[in-house]
């Protein structure tokens, strides 16, 4: 089965708008980082009083179907929020090996 595996970093105050659309993508399962610290086209976010903020990253591995549902969606909530939040969505393929 052909799987893909999506990588999705968004601003810390947006990390729950995203798991809502994980849980409504009937996600199976996905691991969540919160406090990324780094930079981005939307500038730095160390955590400092210089660079305040951090974002949170979600992976999950899902069918080409279920991904494309997700961007969807995920497309809607970052026209909603303003490209200026910081939302990014990747996808590789994915082969369960274990």
């Amino acid at each position: 089965m052909n799987r893909r595996m999506m990588i999705i970093f968004v601003d810390e105050s947006h990390a729950d708008d995203v798991a809502q659309i994980l849980e409504a993508c009937e996600v199976i399962g996905y691991s969540e980082v919160r406090g990324v610290l780094g930079k981005g086209a939307t500038g730095r976010k160390l955590g400092s009083r210089a660079f305040p903020g951090s974002s949170t990253c979600f992976m999950a591995a899902m069918t080409e179907e279920c991904s494309v549902d997700l961007t969807r969606r995920l497309e809607a909530l970052r026209d909603a929020k303003g490209t200026e939040e910081g939302l990014k969505l990747f996808a590789v393929g994915a082969h369960e090996l274990i």
